[in-house]
């Protein structure tokens, strides 16, 4: 193992230190009339080729995108994320100094991609990475509003051993925010707008759009995803050919390990649940839990967003990851206490945080405090009004009781806050505002303008502030922005009010 790990280092110096004597322009010298020749779509459509390279920890990856410039300007390029990149550089990480040896608990190794080739509509084009951490991707175009391309991305995908959003661990190989995805265009300005990376929230504005995956695996690992995964087996060379495809979803993941054990219910609306844990007793909890959540959001909102939810056990360095489709786990999470709660979360979030969306950085409270007061509203469903108190008390009371610097309030951009600070501010203070409007307004009208808000996020790319507003407006009768706003922004000053008990 030594012996392997040492090898691992020197291929990857090796290849960063290509990487950074030649990453700062690539260029040649072409025509760029080719944005006619992709067919138009609606959404962008992703297509990734794999081939899991095991010793060198490693995939190379071919990467497909057809591109629909739908920003209503002409675009001379597209700026890219390439999050992946993050683990190129140590400085570049968003860990903070408490979490770093979590996240990498043998120490940290570099990784990334290792772009070979870029390519629109397959002619070679100019590209290269901006700002000194690379972690996004200039590459030219010549695209008016309304046409297509094709952009092509082959690289090698370099993993390094750690408990992140992207990594190897001793249980899983995990790929979250691992492929290039282009970035927001301000056609106002012209601009790509960037957003800074966080650990502890979506940090990528994510447009819907379709992805299809093929990848060989040795036959002893089972694979994950957030898409449909089909298996077609290679008894004679011992792999399995994983085929996955996402339809309008918000993002990709997958991951893949050994030792796992697959379980899977259907509920009786037809949502296919896979529960994948090699946790004996735990896959059955997570199957009732989730299917019970499923039941009740389905007759507050409507039909679960997608056709198949997989909730797997990871070793990622946070109790929770999801992503359209799927739920990433941590052994920490799934023998907590918080599980249920956890899960229910989550499983809110795929309606508020990948079917109804809005801008992850700017306006995450939309998704993450909506999602964390459902939480506390499905317990209720589930066990009445008794527990739902004494848990929202427990937890959203302490967090009331604190005082945080720097004027942070609910609805702040996530880029301001430590993990500590958001969860404190946007999750807790932020079900204790919903609380507080759920008790002015009542239970089910609340719950009817989040169905409004909801619906109204499968007609609209992305949803505001004002959106919430005047769903709930409509749906009561009544007036709610100067309530809404003084809450979202007072809500601290329980702080100097000895709140002790919600009820």
């Amino acid at each position: 193992m030594k012996k392997k790990q040492q090898r691992l280092v020197r291929i990857i110096a090796i290849v960063l230190a290509i990487l950074l004597a030649g990453s700062a322009i690539v260029s040649v010298a072409i025509s760029l009339a080719y944005a006619e020749e992709a067919q138009p779509t609606e959404r962008n459509q992703y297509s990734f080729t794999m081939e899991y390279l095991g010793e060198e920890q490693a995939l190379r990856v071919s990467q497909r995108l057809v591109y629909l410039n739908d920003s209503g300007i002409h675009l001379d390029r597209v700026v890219f994320y390439a999050p992946a990149n993050l683990f190129r550089r140590q400085s570049a990480l968003m860990y903070s100094d408490a979490e770093w040896t979590d996240v990498f608990p043998r120490g940290y190794l570099p990784g990334g991609a290792e772009l070979l080739d870029v390519r629109v509509d397959d002619a070679a084009t100019d590209w290269g990475f901006q700002g000194s951490d690379e972690i996004y991707l200039r590459v030219a175009c010549d695209l008016e509003p309304g046409q297509s391309c094709e952009f092509a991305f082959d690289y090698y995908l370099l993993l390094t051993d750690n408990r992140a959003f992207l990594g190897v661990s001793e249980l899983d190989w995990r790929l979250s925010d691992f492929y290039f995805a282009p970035a927001y265009v301000d056609e106002l300005y012209g601009e790509f707008m960037l957003s800074t990376p966080t650990a502890f929230t979506r940090w990528i504005h994510s447009p819907a759009a379709d992805f299809t995956a093929t990848l060989v695996l040795p036959d002893l690992f089972l694979l994950a995803s957030s898409g449909i995964e089909q298996a077609e087996t290679d008894s004679e060379n011992h792999v399995t050919r994983w085929t996955i495809t996402a339809e309008n979803a918000r993002d990709f993941a997958l991951n893949f390990g050994l030792r796992y054990r697959e379980s899977v219910r259907t509920t009786a609306s037809g949502v296919e649940l896979r529960a994948v844990t090699n946790l004996r007793g735990k896959a059955g909890k997570l199957l009732d839990i989730a299917e019970e959540t499923i039941e009740t959001l389905e007759a507050w909102f409507g039909p679960f967003p997608v056709q198949q939810l997989d909730i797997v056990q990871s070793d990622c360095t946070p109790q929770l990851l999801d992503h359209s489709g799927c739920i990433w786990l941590s052994e920490d999470a799934l023998k907590s206490d918080d599980l249920a709660h956890l899960l229910r979360t989550a499983i809110a979030r795929q309606y508020f945080g990948f079917s109804a969306y809005a801008q992850p950085g700017a306006d995450a409270w939309l998704s993450d405090s909506i999602s964390e007061y459902l939480g506390y509203l499905l317990l209720e469903e589930s066990e009445g009004n008794a527990a739902y108190l004494s848990a929202l008390n427990a937890k959203v009371v302490p967090a009331l009781q604190l005082t945080i610097p720097g004027g942070l309030v609910v609805t702040s951009d996530a880029s301001l806050f430590t993990a500590s600070e958001y969860g404190i501010v946007v999750r807790d203070r932020g079900a204790a505002v919903f609380h507080e409007l759920r008790t002015a307004m009542g239970r089910e009208e609340l719950i009817d303008g989040l169905r409004a808000f909801y619906q109204l996020g499968q007609q609209t790319d992305v949803l505001t502030e004002m959106d919430l507003v005047r769903c709930l407006d409509e749906t009561s009768g009544k007036s709610w922005e100067k309530f809404l706003t003084d809450w979202v922004f007072n809500i601290g000053d329980y702080v100097d009010q000895s709140i002790d008990w919600l009820d």
